[in-house]
């Protein structure tokens, strides 16, 4: 039989398990004995996979043992052959085995059918799970599912950690994407395997601290100011990401969608008796129990209501109503993965950098699980998460909304979460805060998210070229205080714009104290979007960049707090009233960035749409982004400068007349260039103009003779372009020469 693969897979771990079951079981016949399997299994996920150098397993017949660095046992492993019923008789050989081998934290059986991993459990743990078990009933757990049931099979003690129904789980790799094919709790039990890596079994003491050759303690800990150690980082939060947490939420978002549905029509029921009491004799107090009974009911499924709000925020903010609900909803659960993995992340990097006193680590959730039995109550990685979140508030309080919190008390989150803390302590975060910068940001780049594009390997220039155009440089007319004027991104996307922003700002502040520093940027610098997401990356990654110099403001001044910085869920498009300060603002310098080409027919009908169409530029099969031309009309100042990177096809469209007519009155254009790329509604430009009539009335376009003065017109940012005349400005059409220079018409 042929070697080679038959399904489709990816980079993740749970594709690089699956790809490499489907290889192995490709090379084996249907006759293959109990001792094949055991060496063709070893080398394929142990080698292969999980990273294992061959000298590190033996074999024995059926029966192999895992090696620690140490050359300790940590792990035993026997398989069945090809034709076996179950895989009991691997099981019991072993248990068996690990049995003769004290230090061995794992035991694994099985073969190409099923692979069941069991931990160990000390004596103790073994008395409190009760009247142990034999390998049948611990092979009878369900597809994908774990129990925390102690079973003792020849003198070992252990819990399921994971059964994986392998057959069935290469045979849906073979149908398509895996993310398509397997449910998330076949995910999940896929992706526990990473706790069988060698670093995993052999890396951390009883005390969590990760050894090094000697014993000595941290210092084997990987350190991110070394790049192999940032590779390793950011491969372990990408897989912690996609093989854990990602299913784990889909799983917990499962269970609580069908709990809304029965949650809504129970809901109903006791709200109409509450208006029936209420009815009864005028008394408001004979709704009082009826009232109750609602509260209590809202109360016991709050989780649930959380969900929906949160992923209504999401699916309204990101633009994705255009999605279906399934993919809508897989995508919801990578994004609220990525925030629990962001939040483990931040705590690492605050405590690395002195801004904590003690951060989320394994010893510390060791800790708190023995001082919350010693009190007899229940606590896990989700009530330590939430303590996390509220300490680390003290030393900065986010903006961003939080799609999380309603899955922080689901059992399989909180064990992925503790999963992806424990991973977390193989690594050092003290040093240099520009590696928490790249730790981040390379991050970003393998994480797979709706909407966020940044890749650090290949740098953007547009966000550069926008600040040069628009003359936000801090080498010119920059005065003692570096640049001068405010300066607004209403789409601030993954951040790019904003951040660009930022690190003029600080440059023309270099000599400054650090507190001043950071005033200023809080003081001169907004930025906002729809999309949780969008805000909650712009806000981490300018809060990253940040972090020195918040270090040493907090060592000058102890009682220093850094406040809360300007990036704004909201939809700067909706003027209705009700929106931030910041953005019924009249009195901008500057307005950048690149806001969504999203086109009139993917906008929902709705509010959002009705308030889109009080636009006079929402004309015709408008796109979104000739809304933000005219709403930045209102936000400039007299003189202040327009950088947008907007769809192109407004300059000759029948969508485009009303915008055309207005652009003349409401700017003075100083530059249109064709930048790379793709938008929705055609190829995009960087748009470059300053805001003058400011307290002039629009008159008829037909009426209206532009002042004469020229701008320039380019295909492509590093073009040196041509002179345009303002009189090409007409109200039925923008007339281009495609000759060059309009030297003749005056200008």
């Amino acid at each position: 039989m042929s070697g080679a693969p038959r399904g489709s897979y990816g980079q993740g771990f749970v594709e690089r398990v699956v790809e490499a079951a489907d290889r192995a079981e490709a090379t084996l016949g249907a006759d293959a004995g109990a001792e094949t399997v055991a060496a063709t299994l070893c080398a394929a996920l142990f080698g292969d996979v999980l990273g294992y150098d061959p000298d590190a397993y033996d074999l024995d017949g059926r029966v192999g043992r895992l090696r620690d660095d140490d050359g300790a046992v940590s792990a035993t492993f026997a398989a069945v052959g090809r034709d076996a019923e179950n895989v009991g008789a691997a099981v019991v050989a072993a248990f068996e085995a690990a049995s003769a081998e004290p230090t061995a934290r794992y035991v694994v059986a099985g073969g190409f059918d099923r692979l069941l991993v069991f931990e160990r459990v000390d004596r103790e743990g073994a008395e409190k799970g009760g009247d142990g078990g034999s390998a049948g009933d611990i092979e009878n757990a369900e597809d994908g599912e774990s129990t925390e049931e102690v079973r003792t099979v020849a003198g070992v003690s252990a819990v399921t950690h994971t059964a994986i129904p392998l057959a069935r789980i290469v045979d849906a790799g073979r149908q398509g994407r895996l993310s398509q094919t397997l449910r998330p709790a076949q995910q999940l039990a896929v992706a526990k395997l990473t706790a069988l890596r060698p670093a995993e079994l052999s890396a951390v003491d009883d005390a969590g601290d990760v050894d090094d050759a000697d014993g000595v303690g941290t210092s084997g800990r990987h350190a991110v100011a070394d790049d192999d150690g940032l590779d390793t980082l950011v491969g372990t939060l990408r897989d912690c990401l996609g093989d854990l947490l990602a299913p784990a939420v889909e799983s917990a978002q499962a269970r609580l969608v069908d709990d809304l549905d029965g949650y809504d029509e129970r809901a109903a029921d006791l709200r109409d008796a509450v208006r029936a009491a209420r009815r009864g004799d005028g008394d408001e107090t004979a709704a009082g129990p009826a009232r109750a009974r609602l509260l209590a009911h809202e109360r016991d499924h709050a989780d649930a209501r959380a969900l929906r709000a949160a992923y209504g925020t999401w699916v309204r903010g990101a633009g994705r109503t255009g999605f279906t609900p399934s993919e809508n909803r897989r995508a919801f659960a990578r994004v609220v993965a990525f925030q629990l993995v962001e939040e483990a992340l931040l705590e690492r990097v605050f405590a690395g950098m002195d801004l904590l006193d003690e951060a989320l680590t394994g010893d510390a959730l060791e800790r708190f699980g023995e001082f919350a039995e010693g009190m007899g109550v229940e606590r896990d990685a989700g009530d330590l998460l939430g303590l996390a979140r509220e300490r680390r508030a003290d030393a900065y309080d986010r903006r961003a909304p939080d799609l999380a919190g309603w899955a922080l008390d689901d059992d399989g989150v909180t064990a992925a979460i503790s999963r992806t803390v424990g991973y977390l302590d193989h690594f050092s975060f003290e040093g240099d805060p520009d590696r928490a910068v790249a730790a981040y940001d390379r991050l970003l780049s393998v994480a797979g998210l709706h909407g966020i594009e940044t890749d650090p390997a290949a740098p953007d220039p547009l966000p550069e070229a926008l600040l040069d155009a628009a003359g936000y440089d801090a080498s010119t007319d920059a005065g003692l205080h570096g640049i001068e004027g405010d300066l607004l991104d209403p789409a601030v996307g993954d951040g790019r714009y904003l951040l660009a922003a930022a690190e003029r700002l600080r440059s023309g502040f270099a000599d400054a104290e650090p507190a001043d520093r950071l005033r200023t940027l809080g003081e001169r610098l907004t930025g906002a979007s729809p999309d949780p997401l969008a805000c909650r990356v712009t806000e981490t990654r300018l809060l990253l960049r940040l972090l020195g110099d918040y270090r040493e403001a907090r060592w000058e001044d102890p009682t220093f707090t850094l406040d809360s910085l300007p990036v704004y869920c909201t939809n700067p498009l909706i003027r209705d009233g009700h929106e931030p300060a910041a953005l019924a603002r009249e009195d901008y310098d500057y307005v950048v960035g690149a806001p969504p080409a999203t086109l009139r027919r993917d906008v929902a009908d709705g509010p959002v749409a009705d308030a889109y169409a009080d636009y006079d530029a929402a004309y015709y099969t408008y796109d979104t982004s000739a809304l933000y031309v005219e709403r930045a009309s209102d936000w400039l100042a007299e003189n202040g400068t327009l950088a947008l990177r907007v769809a192109g096809r407004f300059r000759d469209t029948r969508f485009g007349e009303k915008l055309r007519e207005r652009i003349p009155q409401w700017y003075r254009l100083e530059a249109l260039r064709e930048v790379p790329g793709e938008a929705a509604g055609g190829t995009p430009v960087l748009l470059v103009a300053r805001r003058f009539r400011r307290n002039e009335s629009f008159v008829d376009p037909d009426e209206y003779e532009p002042p004469t003065y020229g701008f320039t017109y380019a295909e492509g940012l590093a073009d040196g372009g041509v002179r345009r005349s303002s009189a090409r400005l007409t109200a039925e059409h923008w007339e281009w020469d495609a000759d060059g220079d309009d030297d003749e018409i005056g200008i």
